[in-house]
């Protein structure tokens, strides 16, 4: 989410930017490659519902800070689109890039346990 404000009086407007817009093509297309069941998914909104919060490790995400930076707020698929999962809201959740990228499309450890 690159934060820039924007007014539309266009309903067919779901981005903020071309950026956020490439993001959600790119999201939206991953999705139909695996043929997983897709429905729109708004960043923002999964974001505040997740009260900023990364889902995986539980510590705040940095909202001013964007992909590559390890505490950036990234989506990630809690069952993987590569293991089956779907692309919509029920299935994504808030996690920092750096914690989605450990994850993968593996499932999530916490520190200090032990790896199934």
């Amino acid at each position: 989410m690159c934060r820039l404000w924007f007014i539309t009086d266009n309903p067919r407007d779901q981005n903020c930017s071309p950026q956020c817009g490439r993001r959600a093509a790119k999201d939206k297309r991953r999705a139909l490659e695996r043929q997983a069941f897709v429905a729109p998914v708004s960043r923002p909104q999964v974001y505040e519902r997740d009260q900023w919060t990364c889902q995986l490790c539980r510590e705040p995400v940095a909202r001013d800070q964007v992909v590559p930076h390890p505490q950036a707020p990234t989506i990630d698929h809690i069952i993987p689109l590569a293991r089956g999962g779907t692309h919509e809201p029920a299935n994504v959740q808030l996690a920092h890039y750096w914690c989605n990228t450990i994850k993968s499309d593996g499932e999530w450890v916490p520190r200090g346990e032990p790896a199934a």
